[in-house]
């Protein structure tokens, strides 16, 4: 197997070298430890390429991946000026609806890492104050079929990260159960746009259809590319009743 540094994974993908030890740390890039060093599969690097590849523009911002969610589910944007929402929802109608375009734009929108946990403490988990259901704990909300009993995956901030991590003894797993995708930003997104569906707070259709999308399960990507298809395709007509009226 050729293996990279983690630096020249980075300038092969066109990002930084935090995002390429995000997707080390979250089993979604193929690479090993030696000591404190992380080595890389440059074959998986490859493979990532050429899915992205074509793809133009920039990853957008966590903040305008979090406020497309929202505005794409209809929810409060009063943050943003009129002309904002045109622009951006003139950026995501050049996307064409495309799955790999999707994932390079909104790969910002949090860092991730891997845990165990027991599959009995899941349903506790997903309701821990500040816990966003997201990806496949949320899929079934937004009627994709998908199931979740034995696995998780939430959006949480770095603090309420690290009291799961106290509080469920979450052991570090690049192969584990639940997924976490760590929120930095202090403004707290997963938690201002998330609604309340049967005591669980879930996140936007878009955030949910970007984490089934970057999912090595074969059956959940075909379900993120059609809810991202249900997410835009919505907008279009949500936007086309407003100018016709």
């Amino acid at each position: 197997m050729s293996e990279v540094s983690v630096t020249m994974a980075a300038e092969r993908l066109g990002v930084n070298a935090s995002r390429v030890r995000s997707l080390l740390s979250s089993g979604r890039l193929a690479g090993r430890r030696v000591g404190s060093v992380w080595l890389v599969d440059s074959s998986d690097v490859e493979r990532r390429r050429a899915a992205t590849r074509g793809v133009k523009g920039r990853p957008l911002s966590a903040r305008v991946t979090w406020t497309s969610a929202a505005l794409f589910d209809g929810l409060g944007t009063d943050w943003l000026s009129s002309a904002e929402r045109s622009r951006l929802s003139a950026r995501w109608q050049t996307s064409g609806g495309a799955a790999q375009v999707c994932r390079w734009w909104m790969q910002s929108r949090a860092t991730v890492t891997r845990y165990r946990i027991a599959p009995d403490d899941i349903a506790e988990l997903l309701r821990f104050e500040g816990v966003v259901a997201g990806g496949i704990s949320a899929a079934s909300h937004y009627g994709t079929g998908l199931g979740h009993s034995a696995e998780a995956e939430i959006y949480a901030s770095t603090a309420t990260a690290k009291r799961l991590v106290d509080e469920f003894f979450l052991l570090a797993d690049p192969r584990g159960n639940l997924t976490v995708h760590e929120v930095t930003a202090d403004t707290h997104w997963h938690c201002r746009t998330a609604r309340i569906v049967e005591g669980v707070q879930v996140a936007p259709r878009l955030i949910v259809a970007a984490d089934l999308l970057d999912s090595d399960d074969t059956r959940s990507r075909s379900a993120g590319a059609a809810l991202l298809t249900d997410v835009l395709s919505s907008h279009r007509e949500r936007r086309g009743q407003l100018v016709a009226s």
